[in-house]
């Protein structure tokens, strides 16, 4: 099997210190983790572990191939996934033989939140409609941020939120839309 990456590399049989076999080139650091391995080491492992908060951040260096790429196992097209939950980098999955393409350092970070323990539900419908919902808050947000000003917009969310908690919300917004 060659890198997805490097394309003429050969990549080399190892092993996570979580006892994951997977597959690594020695020239970008990436690894390819075959699908049956993975469920195989999810099996041992028993129920999962809480996600950790993003508040504390791993720093390393992930370096997201943007290029597309070919399952070094079965030739398909790679899909890429973005992961959320606070981390910026997509994960690239085989929608043929299952298995997952991790650039340098993602199974690093990815396990330093436990979302490692998780890694199959990233690609799921339920899990990408979460992280586009999300993206799509964090739009609309600095929409209004940049609209408003950042003073303006305190002041504007944190009314909302209190029109939102009252319990004549309705005629408050009634109110507030009425014409003079």
């Amino acid at each position: 099997m060659n890198c997805p990456i490097c394309k003429t590399v050969t990549l080399f049989r190892s092993e996570s210190p979580e006892q994951l076999k997977f597959f690594e080139c020695k020239t970008c650091k990436g690894r390819w983790l075959q699908s049956y391995q993975y469920w195989k080491w999810k099996d041992k492992q028993g129920r999962d572990l809480p996600e950790k908060s993003v508040a504390d951040p791993v720093n390393l260096a992930v370096n997201d191939s943007e290029n597309a790429k070919l399952c070094p196992e079965c030739g398909h097209i790679l899909i890429r996934f973005p992961v959320g939950h606070g981390i910026e980098f997509t994960l690239d999955h085989c929608g043929n033989c299952g298995g997952i393409w991790f650039d340098k350092n993602e199974w690093e970070v990815l396990k330093n939140r436990n979302l490692h323990y998780e890694v199959h539900k990233i690609f799921s419908a339920v899990w990408q409609t979460g992280v586009r919902a999300k993206a799509h808050e964090k739009y609309i947000q600095n929409f209004y941020l940049n609209k408003f000003g950042k003073e303006d917009y305190k002041k504007i969310a944190e009314m909302k939120n209190w029109m939102e908690s009252h319990p004549l919300k309705h005629e408050l917004y009634a109110y507030i839309l009425e014409q003079e």
